[in-house]
């Protein structure tokens, strides 16, 4: 039998008993998520276990793999088919930049790229930003 809003709780219920959270069953079937919850404490099925979400950090590493010879390559999205980019919470990060940060625990100056040469490699080790490279020339020149 529909609900004051017109979804049958024989619906609800199903979703419930799916393990489903009573935002996802309100958006679903364009219910009330207050209303799924009270059919969830009247029946005794319990809330949902959220799932740990990844840091961003975490989901950066998920799309690396290692090289034999010691560098990390890029797995995931390329922006215009060469920029290792991750989206991340409705977010672009690079993979280089990420990587930069990781190495180093601070903010890039300017644009981060792989100083061992290896144009996909995103090893937080191999990583240089404009500061870095600015560094080594005004110790080594800037034909080093």
């Amino acid at each position: 039998m529909p609900g004051p809003h017109g979804v049958p709780r024989a619906e609800i219920v199903a979703l419930l008993q799916q393990g489903h959270s009573d935002r996802y069953i309100g958006r679903t079937l364009h219910t009330n998520p207050k209303r799924v919850s009270r059919i969830r404490t009247e029946l005794g099925i319990p809330r949902p276990v959220r799932k740990p979400t990844l840091t961003l950090h975490q989901t950066w590493a998920a799309y690396t793999k290692p090289t034999h010879d010691g560098h990390l390559t890029w797995t995931g999205y390329h922006r215009e088919g060469t920029c290792p980019v991750l989206k991340y919470r409705g977010g672009d990060y690079t993979a280089r930049r990420i990587a930069f940060v990781i190495a180093q625990r601070r903010e890039p100056i300017g644009r981060v790229l792989a100083g061992c040469g290896l144009r996909e490699c995103v090893a937080p080790a191999h990583m240089e930003d404009a500061q870095m490279r600015a560094q080594f020339d005004a110790i080594f020149g800037a034909a080093a």
